[in-house]
């Protein structure tokens, strides 16, 4: 059997055809200095007991944190926080600096204006080519105030948002 190579620029591209939503997962050291990262390789996972995965490259400075604390908060993101995204996006600087948070029951941040809250604590970690992979149990949800919030999706390279039924 013959085996095709797949270059990364050709598998980011094509994988920028799969439509998702936009979170920003975060955790902190043991100071308690905060970290996060724009992500859209997160999934719930088991109903029983509730579980959620997140896949957090191995070059991300909060990688170090989760597994420093074995604590993670999944914050999608809502519709209009578009920079939020782009900000946790990018390497670097503090990305928390002027940006509305609290700390959760877990300790991680919690980001003040998402859609959806998923607190965890970290179950089980696996090797994933280039990045880890984190099952945490959820510990608490949150969702938005507003019933009329809608989620920030990504795809082909842009956000976008659901069409109206």
């Amino acid at each position: 059997m013959e085996t095709t190579v797949i270059e990364a620029d050709e598998f980011r591209k094509a994988s920028g055809l799969w439509a998702t939503g936009v979170s920003i997962v975060t955790s902190m050291d043991h100071e308690g200095k905060p970290f996060g990262l724009t992500m859209n390789a997160v999934t719930s996972l088991s109903l029983d007991p509730p579980m959620f995965l997140v896949c957090v490259d191995k070059s991300s400075d909060t990688l170090k944190a989760i597994q420093e604390t074995g604590v993670f908060c999944v914050n999608v993101l809502a519709q209009g926080q578009e920079r939020l995204s782009d900000r946790f996006a990018k390497k670097g600087d503090d990305k928390f600096s002027g940006i509305q948070y609290r700390s959760g029951t877990t300790g991680a941040p919690v980001l003040t204006g998402a859609l959806l809250i998923i607190e965890c604590t970290v179950d089980t970690t696996f090797p994933g080519g280039d990045h880890e992979i984190f099952c945490g149990k959820v510990t608490r949800v949150e969702t938005a105030q507003s019933e009329m919030a809608e989620p920030l999706l990504y795809f082909g390279g842009r956000y976008g948002s659901v069409a109206p039924a």
